[in-house]
C-alpha cells in the first residue's frame, strides 16, 4: 500500500514542501521526505510513490528523485528494491537515553585539548566568527525559542591532514552572551572574536555566571546544509552527524547551545569525571 493509497494525493506534501515552478533540488527532496517521516506523515513500512509520481509532485526530474532516494537509502531511511519500489525502513526520530552524568571539571584536559591529541599533529581550529541573529525553525532542536535574539559563534576544525572535520556553531542568548566576569575589561568574552579561555578549573558557563546546572547532548543524522556543508566541503544534503549540546539552567531554560556538524565517518566519545559540576 502506498502513502498515496492510504492518505490521498497530498500525503507527501509537508508544510515546507516546495510549491513553485523552480526545479526542486535533491537536498530539498531529502529534507521534505525526512521531515515527513519524523512527523509521522510517512510511517515505517510504507511504500513511497514511484520516482515518476514523486518527480511530478515535487516538480523535478526522475533522476533528481532517484539520487535523493539513493542518499536516503545510505542513511538507513528507505530501502530501494528494483522492480518493487521504495520502502520506508525507519520510524520517527526517537530519543536514546544513555544515562546521566556529572560534567567534567576543567582541572582535566579540555575537550579541545583531547580532540587535538586524537586528530594528529597540526590539527587546528579555524578563526571564530561572531555575529548577532534571530533564531529560526532551523534552530528548533537547540531548545532556544524561535525568534530569540542570540549571539552566533562559528568555527571549523581541521585534522592533521588539513581536512575539515567539524563545523561548530554556538548560539548564546543575548542575556548570557553579555555577561562579564569580575575584573574583565572590554567587550563581553562571548561577543569577542577568538578563543574564550576561562581560568583553570572553571567552565566558560561557570566563569561567566550563566547559571548552567547541566549540559545535555543529542546526536542524530541530518543532511548537511548551508555554512556547515560549505565549511566541510560536502555537497548539500550529504548525510552527516549532528550533535547538539545544550547548557540548561535550573528552570530548564537554554543559556547556550552548540551544534556540531561532522561527516558520518566520525566517532563520538565522552570522558566522564565524577567531579564538581562546572
Amino acid at each position: 500500500m502506498t502513502c498515496q493509497d492510504r492518505r490521498g494525493e497530498d500525503s507527501l506534501k509537508v508544510d515546507n514542501a516546495p510549491e513553485r515552478k523552480v526545479q526542486v533540488t535533491q537536498a530539498e527532496i531529502i529534507k521534505a521526505l525526512t521531515e515527513a517521516i519524523d512527523r509521522g506523515i510517512i510511517k515505517y513500512g510504507d511504500r513511497l510513490s514511484t520516482t515518476r509520481e514523486l518527480a511530478e509532485k515535487y516538480d523535478t526530474t526522475q533522476q533528481t528523485v532517484a539520487a535523493a532516494l539513493t542518499v536516503m537509502a545510505g542513511m538507513g531511511l528507505v530501502q530501494v528494491q528494483r522492480g518493487v519500489g521504495t520502502k520506508v525502513i525507519a520510524g520517527r526520530r526517537r530519543q536514546i537515553k544513555l544515562g546521566s552524568y556529572r560534567s567534567a571539571n576543567r582541572t582535566v584536559p579540555t575537550g579541545t585539548t583531547a580532540w587535538k591529541k586524537e586528530n594528529g599533529n597540526g590539527s587546528k581550529e579555524g578563526p571564530t566568527t561572531v555575529s548577532q541573529m534571530v533564531t529560526t525553525e532551523e534552530d528548533a532542536d537547540t531548545g532556544i525559542p524561535v525568534g530569540t535574539e542570540v549571539v552566533e559563534r562559528t568555527r571549523t576544525r581541521f585534522d592533521g591532514d588539513d581536512a575539515p572535520c567539524q563545523h561548530k556553531r554556538t548560539l548564546v542568548t543575548v542575556a548570557a552572551a553579555t555577561l562579564i566576569p569580575e575584573g574583565w575589561a572590554g567587550l563581553p568574552p562571548m561577543m569577542s572574536p577568538g578563543d574564550v579561555i576561562p581560568p583553570d578549573g572553571m567552565s566558560i558557563a561557570k566563569w561567566l555566571g550563566m547559571g548552567v546546572v547541566r549540559v545535555v547532548y543529542e546526536i542524530s543524522t541530518a543532511p548537511a546544509s548551508g555554512a556547515a556543508a560549505a565549511a566541510l566541503t560536502l555537497p548539500e544534503g550529504t548525510p552527516s552527524l549532528r550533535i547538539v549540546s545544550k547548557g540548561l539552567k535550573e528552570d530548564d531554560q537554554v543559556a547556550y547551545a552548540t551544534v556540531t556538524t561532522a561527516p558520518l565517518r566520525s566517532s563520538v566519545s565522552w570522558e566522564i569525571q565524577d567531579d564538581e559540576v562546572g
